[in-house]
């Protein structure tokens, strides 16, 4: 639990807001009095990558100033009524769209509404006491999130290849089983309802993109290189193996296509339930090279049977072809990223069918 990515943002929210809240008390003159706004400037910033909360912090304290500016010029032409109020809020709105701004883009209205609500005829004191105070959490929250509690995303990136290697293993077998009763099965009710990967392929692609920004400026990403490039390359590998199922899929369970001659139908399936066994049967660090050898000689098998066929035709032929090459990519792409993957115990994305 204390690994995972929300357990351990909560906890750094909480330290950054603390220590921000206690350090803006210490802050002389009536800046002090404004010390909960350092807490929420703390907040803002907290986010997974080191990277993320500096371009967050200065987006906010930029914004944060861009709302007291705008309070501040309504001010000067006239005092704080429903015309200004209206004005603060939708002048806001639109400085807020600057593409940069971002997440923080709602700082613009709602600052300029609490400096018109509280900062009064004359805002100037309330104005430093917010911004000096923002700035400090942010850059509270900043350090802490590089200091103290800097995240390195393993968990995800675990969980979610986990995730798409076993319901890309269902799905192989799926079409193996197909293939395997006699190509008399309903192929077109095979294919409707083999189980759609793509949500799981994108968890995956998320997950790297997620994990490659945490690591930018994250001062342990350098020790932990390996395990993280050889979680990509894993990821990466299993996100083209899907692709390419899905592929061979529909080729092979085109209910109009020209079915398969006997043999090579046969062979197909025999390298589909070979894959998915690989794909599924992980219970150590690296793929079980008995499992890896028999794979390949399913693919070995395959070629041949395509190399001697007699009974099909050409579209038959290069449909069991495309098969076994794209098979055998996968079975080497794969047993390469995950031998990587399991020179680290700790790395290896062998999780609880739950997890």
């Amino acid at each position: 639990m204390w690994h995972h990515p929300t357990t351990t943002l909560a906890a750094k929210s909480a330290v950054a807001a603390g220590l921000a809240f206690w350090l803006g008390g210490l802050v002389p003159g009536d800046v002090g009095k404004y010390r909960y706004y350092a807490a929420l400037g703390a907040y803002t910033v907290m986010y997974p990558s080191v990277s993320d909360s500096l371009t967050q912090a200065a987006r906010a304290v930029v914004a944060v100033i861009l709302g007291a500016l705008l309070a501040m010029l309504l001010q000067l032409a006239a005092w704080t009524n429903p015309v200004t109020v209206g004005l603060a809020i939708g002048l806001g709105v639109l400085l807020g769209a600057w593409r940069w701004l971002r997440d923080q883009a709602s700082w613009v209205p709602l600052v300029a509404l609490f400096v018109l609500a509280v900062g009064g005829a004359k805002p100037e004191g309330y104005v430093a006491g917010y911004v000096v105070q923002i700035l400090l959490g942010a850059l509270v929250g900043t350090v802490v999130n590089f200091v103290a509690f800097t995240p390195l995303p393993v968990h995800e990136l675990q969980s979610s290849t986990t995730a798409l290697r076993r319901e890309l293993a269902v799905q192989l077998q799926a079409v193996a089983d197909a293939l395997a009763d006699d190509g008399n099965g309903h192929a077109d009710e095979v294919l409707a309802a083999l189980p759609d990967v793509s949500p799981a392929r994108e968890r995956v692609r998320l997950a790297i993109v997620q994990a490659r920004s945490a690591l930018k400026g994250n001062p342990r990403a350098p020790s932990a290189a390996h395990i993280h490039r050889a979680l990509f390359d894993l990821g990466e590998t299993l996100q083209r193996c899907s692709t390419s199922v899905e592929s061979m899929a529909v080729v092979i369970l085109d209910p109009n296509a020209t079915p398969l001659a006997d043999n090579l139908r046969r062979r197909t399936a025999a390298l589909l339930a070979s894959l998915a066994t690989l794909f599924d049967d992980l219970d150590e660090e690296v793929p079980h090279e008995r499992q890896v050898g028999l794979t390949r000689q399913r693919v070995d098998e395959l070629i041949d049977a395509v190399e001697t066929d007699t009974e099909g035709g050409r579209e038959s032929r290069w449909v069991a072809g495309a098969v076994a090459v794209s098979g055998l990519r996968c079975l080497e792409a794969f047993a390469i990223a995950q031998r990587r993957s399991g020179a680290d115990a700790s790395v290896v994305p062998v999780l609880p069918a739950g997890g």
